[in-house]
Formats: C-alpha cells, structure tokens, sequence
C-alpha cells in the first residue's frame, strides 16, 4: 500500500538531513503508529509523504509514484492533521465539500454531509468559528468522502473529547478490516497504538531507528521492578535503563533466556508509553544499539 525507499530531505539552511535515508513498507489493510520523541521529524515525514516538501528517493501509494504521477498519488491519500488543515476558515462546512471535492474524481459530496451530521457538526458553520477537536471531524469526515486508500493521520485525536476519541479508534479499525486500505497514525496517546497499531515505526533525529510488528516490538523486552540490589545482578548488556525510585529500582531489560531474572523481582510485557520512556531514557547512542541488535530483521 505504501513503499518508501531511500527517502531523503535535506534543510537547506544547515544541509542537514531533516529525513534520513528512509525504507519501510505498510501493507494494505494495515495501522502504522509512528512513534518517537519531539522533534524526531514524524510531521516532516507525514508531510512529505503528501508531497508538500521536495525530496529525493521513492515514494509509492497504492502502486502510484508520488514523482511520476503525483496527482492520482494524492487521489488515493486521506489527511487528518492536528492543526487547521489545509481548508479556508471562511468557507462554511458545506462549501468545502464543494470546493475541494472537485480535486477528486471520487468525492461523494452527500457522504460528506453525512460524515458532517454524523460526527455532529453544522454544515452552515465557518471552519474557522470550530473548536480544535471539531476542524479534525471536519477533516476526518471529508478524508472519508473520496475512496481514499491510505490515510495519514498526524495527532489525529489531540482536542478530541473522549466519546469521540472512541469512535475514532473504530473507524481506523473498520477502515482496515476490508483489507485494502491502511494508516500511518502519528500520535502521543500511546493508548491508542496499543489498541489498534498492526506495526509500530520508530524515529530518531530524522531517521528509521526501527519498523516492526507491534507485538514483536514489547515482546522483546520485559520490565522489572523491586528492591536495587536484585535490579543490579541484571547484567548490564541486558538493561535497556534503570532508574532507582524512593523504595524500589525498576528497569526495562532485554527478555532472553541468557540471563535468570531474581525471584521476588516483579515483572511485566512493557505497553508501547513504558518502551517509549525507557528507550528514550536510555539514551540515544543505547537506542541506536539495542535497534541494531534487536530489530533489524
């Protein structure tokens, strides 16, 4: 569904790489979560993947390449961005439909107003006069409307309340569920990945560290947690990071049989927030090595 091969973007103020060398593939009927820590260059890719930013390397959607046919590759991808989007504030809901619709040969104006009523929203409304949380319905109910086939949602639930929060999370699920469609879903929530990710996408200053299954991704480690003395006979190849609380020492370690965890030790499979903190803690040079190690595959 979508290819990425060598994928480079370089700032031209510092001539740096802002993408580095960039390889992975999401399978159709598929959820990517993209993960990573501020900074670490998801919205820059997001936003070259729609071919907002010049690059350099391949780009395929849908068997379309974004380089020699950009519009049916844009035809085939649905957005939902955590600020305003790309729509005019002036326009009323219905006139979005009407006006941007006519950029694709599949936009259903009438799905659209349903998506409006729906996620309850006013079609008479100006974008503008939304809340947050209504201008991401108001995206989500048009990237909805054109037979989109890959989606990339970027902090696609930030300002959305609970109940709508849910829904949304649905939706992504019965996207997939026909098994031609897929996601490339950046968010903080972290909950939410744990729910609905098929694969989990790890960056770090402008590059892949790792892309693998998200159940493989957890599987792999484990975290432990009890008196310092028990945490200290872990061998140090095995901690990814090891932090000392007020009563007890708890660390995140590599699961394998080469080592005997102590009795009395408390453990547990990490959830997608606890890897995340752990890895980032253990610092940047130990997350490069643990993803050499452990998920190239």
């Amino acid at each position: 569904m979508l290819e990425v091969s060598n994928l480079n973007k370089i700032n031209p103020d510092s001539n740096s790489y802002l993408l580095d060398n960039m390889t992975f593939h999401i399978p159709k009927g598929h959820i990517c979560g993209l993960i990573g820590e501020n900074g670490a260059g998801k919205t820059t890719l997001m936003r070259t993947l729609m071919g907002l930013y010049s690059s350099s390397g391949s780009i395929v959607i849908d068997g379309c390449d974004m380089r020699l046919n950009e519009a049916a590759a844009k035809e085939r991808l649905g957005i939902v961005f955590a600020d305003d989007g790309f729509f005019d504030g002036n326009m009323r809901l219905w006139q979005i439909g009407k006006f941007y619709g006519q950029l694709y040969h599949s936009f259903n104006m009438e799905l659209y107003l349903n998506y409006i009523e729906e996620f309850g929203l006013d079609k008479k409304q100006k974008y503008k006069r939304l809340s947050k949380g209504m201008k991401t319905r108001t995206q989500l109910a048009f990237a909805l409307s054109h037979n989109a086939k890959m989606f990339l949602f970027d902090e696609p639930t930030a300002g959305l309340d609970k109940h709508f929060r849910e829904k949304f999370l649905k939706i992504c699920t019965e996207l997939v569920a026909d098994g031609e469609k897929s996601i490339l879903i950046a968010t903080h929530i972290t909950e939410e990945l744990d729910r609905i990710a098929d694969y989990i996408a790890y960056m770090q200053k402008g590059r892949m560290l790792f892309y693998t299954e998200s159940y493989k991704m957890c599987e792999r480690f484990r975290i432990v947690t009890g008196e310092d003395y028990k945490c200290n006979l872990i061998p140090d190849e095995a901690v990814v990071y090891k932090e000392k609380n007020t009563y007890s020492t708890s660390a995140m370690v590599v699961n394998s049989k080469w080592y005997r965890i102590e009795d009395g030790l408390e453990k547990h499979i990490p959830d997608i927030r606890e890897f995340m903190y752990y890895f980032v803690k253990g610092g940047e040079k130990n997350a490069e090595a643990i993803a050499e190690k452990y998920f190239k595959e």
